[in-house]
């Protein structure tokens, strides 16, 4: 019994022990895995992709459309407003105000000859809706065949109203109250300047043909005149003549001669001659007597008023004893100049250049043929 008793004893000891033994390497195996443990990764932080931003486009300037050849001639000339439009509207600026065209005008008014006679060159007569009885005069027009058949009007400002006209061309000579009144009654006026030379009418020419839209025919005929006039004074500057004295004049109720910043004038010195009147010192036309004529002794004189009155002052000049000993007498040197080339502002001046050059220098222009102006 007390042997059973001990093996009972030691029997539990040893399961104590064996107990004991596996805790011990259980909790040193929790103890090794605590002090080592298994690195767990750090969580990385998912990186958001660059943002790429889409590429905008450098804005690039808008190109204006190429004008058509020869439009840049609209960019030298005063009073147009954006010489790179040619769509309408388009605006014009005169010395009286800004004006704002709707479209290509049909009823055009011109208080100047020279105006009316580059409107009817560009587009024809009738878009004029009435002229000047003197507009129709082949002794005062070259272009009096386009206003043929056209009513009469005046500059009385009521009677220009009851026209109904679109627009009213001025001259720089066209009276400033005129002008006024006619601003006063609501209508558009254009005051484009004459010059006193052919070339100086090239800048009227591409205006008016921009305000009437006729910009190829006003870029052919200021070429036309261009070239008509370089012709001539080419020929004359190289053959460097000497040059004659020449007097422009004519007579109505009294003697006029033709100084500087005269239409006759400037036709004078373009065809290579000296204005005789200029040299004396008169500005513009001036009455005068034959001691003034006399005086400014000149070599040529042109009468530039109608041809059956100019043959009758010429043959009375000539018999003036006190004007026998001047060169244009002494030579039998008097000469018709047609008013149609010399007292309008217009293209025709250059036929009275052509025509002139021809009398001051016939060997200069033998067999020469100049022909004159085309219309539309």
């Amino acid at each position: 019994m007390l042997e059973t008793i001990r093996n009972y004893r030691r029997s539990m000891v040893l399961n104590l022990a064996a107990l004991v033994l596996a805790l011990g390497a259980i909790a040193t195996v929790a103890c090794s895995s605590a002090e080592d443990p298994t690195p767990i990764p750090e969580p990385t932080a998912t990186q958001a992709p660059e943002p790429t931003a889409t590429p905008v486009p450098e804005p690039t300037a808008t190109q204006a459309p190429a004008l058509p050849s020869g439009f840049e001639r609209f960019t030298e000339v005063p009073g147009i407003v954006d010489a790179t439009n040619f769509d309408w509207p388009r605006s014009i600026e005169t010395s009286i105000g800004r004006i704002d065209i709707a479209a290509a005008p049909e009823r055009l008014y011109s208080l100047s000859l020279g105006h009316a006679e580059i409107v009817a060159a560009l587009r024809g007569g009738d878009v004029l809706v009435a002229t000047a009885s003197f507009f129709k005069d082949p002794g005062t027009s070259a272009s009096y065949m386009e206003f043929v058949g056209s009513p009469d009007a005046g500059r009385d400002p009521e009677e220009i109203i009851s026209l109904d006209p679109e627009i009213v061309i001025a001259s720089a000579f066209t009276s400033a109250d005129l002008i006024e009144q006619l601003n006063d009654l609501g209508i558009d006026v254009v005051k484009a300047d004459l010059e006193d030379s052919a070339l100086g009418n090239v800048p009227n020419i591409l205006l008016l043909g921009y305000m009437l839209g006729e910009e190829e025919r006003a870029i052919e005929l200021a070429d036309e005149v261009t070239a008509r006039v370089e012709l001539v004074s080419g020929r004359v500057d190289s053959a460097a003549p000497e040059k004659p004295r020449v007097l422009a004049m004519s007579r109505y109720s009294d003697i006029f001669v033709a100084g500087s910043g005269s239409t006759e004038g400037g036709i004078i010195e373009t065809a290579g001659a000296v204005n005789a009147a200029a040299a004396d010192g008169v500005e513009g036309h001036q009455s005068t007597g034959i001691e003034g004529i006399a005086a400014m002794a000149p070599d040529i004189i042109l009468l530039t008023q109608p041809e059956e009155s100019a043959l009758e002052f010429a043959e009375e000049l000539y018999a003036d004893p006190a004007l026998a000993d001047i060169p244009a007498v002494r030579n039998r040197n008097i000469h018709f100049g047609d008013p149609t080339f010399f007292t309008t502002l217009s293209h025709w001046n250059v036929r009275g250049i052509e025509e002139s050059a021809k009398l001051f220098y016939p060997e200069l222009f033998e067999g020469e043929t100049f022909l004159p102006f085309t219309h539309p």
